[in-house]
């Protein structure tokens, strides 16, 4: 990206202890001069009192003229140290001397080496290159910038402050959190021959039984006379082998973001998730209550990989979120003999009668719950993995609960 100078944003100081020395001096052999009638002296008062003027020009021209391209990755992880190239180039005919350049750095980034601060000295037509490097503590979009040129005349009497009004803008992607946990409950879903593949209920020849009507079963597969018989709905069940897909589910609740620290490490599990799916060659798929996510296709490639982690990376709590509806309606579309991934740290009990859906489809449920516990206003405790008459109704449902804790692994 390049940039270049604006005079009007450039902003002068001085060092007064100078300045005043400077007047002062004149003024002193001004009053020798006309108590003598020296003119040579005239002329010595009048210089002098010209020197700062004629510095001061100096030192403001040494802003204008430049250009500046800043170079980084477009896409980062958290975490991780980021190089940020920079290359001045000097398009006046005239060397530029006493610059510093600074970049401003939004919240949540800071400085890997020193306070940030590049010495700049470039010589007429020439460029000078130079690097430092940042780190982003938090996923999120964040902007690099303005940057922020400082310079001073030849004498030292006087600062000026230049801002370059272009930013360069980076995506940082929230870094997986590793999920030892979730490799038992992959590996039991896998054949003997080690294919992502798992028995669920479908078409094929062999019979295994009659089953209640679950929303989206082919009508074609009801038993008529044994549904009369009953006064209720049932179909023919049969075996087919189908192929693993991991559905996750992130709350985006308000309430997410009371509990300190538990959103953002939901998100790097979710993080982590996506990434053992890949990994797996499993098909995947996030619900977040955002249409344009919820309504793609459990698919698994880098494409679809990143296209969810882009959302991940700016993905916030929201009020007006409705995290039954949502989780509703994923549960009503996922595959039979899918893995179902639960990322949240409310304990809502409306969940349970959607997970006994996910039992009559064979749907494994696993529950990332974060181990960062907040108390209410009465001392109690409000998260999920806190509460436990919630944990005992997801032990009931066999639901598979894997533990969060920020910081480290699970």
């Amino acid at each position: 990206m390049t940039t270049k100078a604006d005079d009007s944003s450039t902003q002068p100081n001085y060092h007064g202890i100078k300045v005043i020395a400077t007047i002062l001096s004149s003024l002193c052999i001004l009053t020798v001069a006309m108590t003598l009638g020296l003119g040579h002296l005239y002329m010595m008062a009048v210089a002098i009192a010209v020197v700062p003027l004629v510095s001061y020009a100096v030192g403001k021209r040494m802003l204008t003229g430049l250009s500046v391209r800043r170079e980084t990755d477009d896409v980062v992880w958290d975490g991780q140290p980021v190089r940020v190239r920079l290359r001045i180039h000097n398009l006046s005919n005239m060397p530029r001397y006493f610059l510093q350049a600074k970049d401003a750095l939004p919240d949540g980034v800071q400085f890997v080496e020193d306070d940030g601060v590049i010495p700049l000295a470039i010589p007429a037509g020439g460029v000078q290159e130079a690097e430092y490097r940042v780190l982003f503590q938090r996923r999120g979009k964040y902007r690099l910038g303005p940057m922020r040129l400082h310079a001073t005349d030849p004498l030292g009497m006087f600062f000026f402050t230049h801002q370059l009004r272009e930013q360069t803008e980076i995506l940082v992607l929230p870094t997986p959190l590793l999920l030892p946990a979730l490799d038992s409950v992959r590996g039991a879903l896998y054949t003997a021959a080690g294919v992502h593949s798992a028995p669920v209920r479908g078409d094929s020849v062999e019979f295994l039984g009659i089953r209640e009507y679950v929303p989206g079963d082919p009508l074609r597969r009801v038993d008529w006379k044994h549904s009369a018989r009953h006064g209720d709905l049932f179909v023919r069940d049969f075996e087919r082998f189908t192929q693993t897909e991991v559905c996750v589910l992130l709350d985006r609740s308000s309430q997410m973001g009371q509990i300190p620290n538990s959103f953002e490490i939901m998100v790097k599990a979710v993080s982590g998730v996506l990434h053992a799916a890949y990994a797996s060659a499993l098909p995947f798929k996030l619900v977040t209550g955002i249409a344009e996510t919820d309504n793609q296709p459990a698919q698994c490639s880098s494409e679809q990989l990143y296209s969810l982690l882009y959302v991940l990376a700016e993905v916030t709590p929201q009020s007006d979120f409705a995290w039954l509806d949502v989780a509703t309606m994923a549960i009503g579309d996922i595959a039979p003999g899918a893995l179902l991934v639960l990322a949240t740290a409310g304990a809502d009990m409306r969940l349970l009668p959607l997970l006994d859906v996910c039992i009559r489809k064979q749907v494994q449920v696993v529950a990332l719950l974060p181990n960062v516990p907040a108390l209410d206003k009465y001392g109690g405790f409000v998260d999920a993995l806190h509460n436990s008459e919630f944990m005992g109704l997801l032990a009931a449902q066999k639901v598979i609960v894997v533990p969060l804790h920020p910081g480290g692994e699970t």
